[in-house]
């Protein structure tokens, strides 16, 4: 009896008792922390691997292409994450019914794992989502002129540049003056003239500028402008008849200053000379919302004409002058029509 009673009061080795009682527990928490941090780092990978192939794949979307979509984000993801087809992942790609549509990835892969596995949990589940849209961007533009006036012939064209670098006229405004009487096609007021913009970099405006009123190679005849007749070449290396050099364009160098350049247009062998928009120096010719510049005559900033658009429906009102005077010789006001554009993707979750 005594010994049973000694027995009931020995307290060695309960330490060891209690801890192989816990030690379960203990391995399923400290698995849970290392497992939990390889989750983290698998869900950040995951997560990298889905906004790049959702960017990828939404830059093509234009409506209707989904399972191109779908083939690019796919190629994307297999090129991002090793072993992918063998892994386990599954991915979902689906358009929403947002103004824009957004193109939404849903992307999981499980994961093994190591000490939960004492606690029968032998793999969980690391999944993701990632979503883009495309950007609001100008598409299209229309210009209303609203005055022309001045005694010289301008012909303002709008020059986009395309993405690939090229340059095309996609519309045009003339003024002529003959006879104290001016005129422009399109008219002040009458219809306005529309141009689209497509894909495209930049754009910017040119103005030609022509003292005797009528259009380039043209000349003054009565109430009209007729041919300009070829004259004989001063050049020994280019002999034979040419155009007429008073009635051609005669393009301003880059280098002048204002004040030279004044003293060039002020010339008598200057007969017709070039602004354009994205050229520093002729930024202070450019008015907008009407006035007269503020620009200062020596502005080493251009006009950036695609950042005076604007997709809040807005009318604006600009003007340019051609160099002669305080207030704009040419005024009209632009509208901006625009659209999601897709190749502009952006992320939104």
């Amino acid at each position: 009896m005594k010994k049973f009673r000694d027995f009931l009061k020995d307290t060695s080795g309960a330490t060891a008792l209690t801890f192989g009682l816990l030690l379960v527990p203990l391995l399923g928490v400290t698995g849970l922390a290392v497992d939990y941090t390889r989750a983290s780092s698998d869900h950040a990978e995951l997560q990298n691997a889905a906004d790049a192939a959702v960017l990828w794949g939404a830059s093509t979307y234009n409506g209707s292409n989904l399972p191109d979509v779908k083939a690019r984000i796919q190629q994307s993801l297999r090129a991002n994450l090793p072993g992918f087809d063998a892994s386990g992942a599954t991915y979902d790609v689906s358009v929403t019914d947002d103004v824009p549509a957004r193109i939404k990835l849903s992307l999981a892969r499980p994961m093994k794992t190591t000490f939960m596995q004492v606690l029968s949990q032998n793999s969980m589940d690391i999944g993701t989502t990632s979503t883009a849209s495309g950007a609001l961007t100008p598409k299209q533009a229309t210009i209303k002129v609203t005055n022309v006036k001045g005694i010289y012939y301008k012909k303002i064209s709008i020059i986009v540049v395309g993405a690939d670098g090229a340059e095309k006229q996609v519309g045009s405004i003339e003024y002529k003056y003959i006879n104290n009487t001016g005129t422009s096609n399109p008219a002040v007021g009458s219809t306005p003239l529309t141009f689209d913009l497509g894909t495209y970099k930049s754009f910017y405006f040119t103005m030609i500028v022509k003292k005797d009123g009528c259009a380039i190679g043209m000349k003054p005849s009565g109430r009209n402008c007729v041919d300009a007749p070829k004259v004989k070449s001063n050049d020994p290396k280019n002999p034979g008849m040419v155009d007429d050099p008073k009635y051609q364009i005669t393009p301003v160098p880059n280098n002048l200053n204002f004040d030279n350049e004044n003293k060039f247009y002020g010339n008598d062998t200057t007969y017709a000379f070039l602004v354009k928009s994205n050229r520093a120096r002729d930024a202070w010719r450019f008015v907008e919302g009407g006035g007269q510049s503020t620009v200062p005559k020596d502005s080493d900033t251009p006009v950036i004409m695609d950042k005076l658009m604007n997709c809040d429906g807005s009318v604006k009102k600009h003007g340019w002058e051609d160099g002669g005077g305080g207030t704009p010789d040419f005024e009209y006001t632009l509208t901006t029509g625009c659209a999601f554009d897709y190749s502009q993707i952006r992320l939104t979750q």
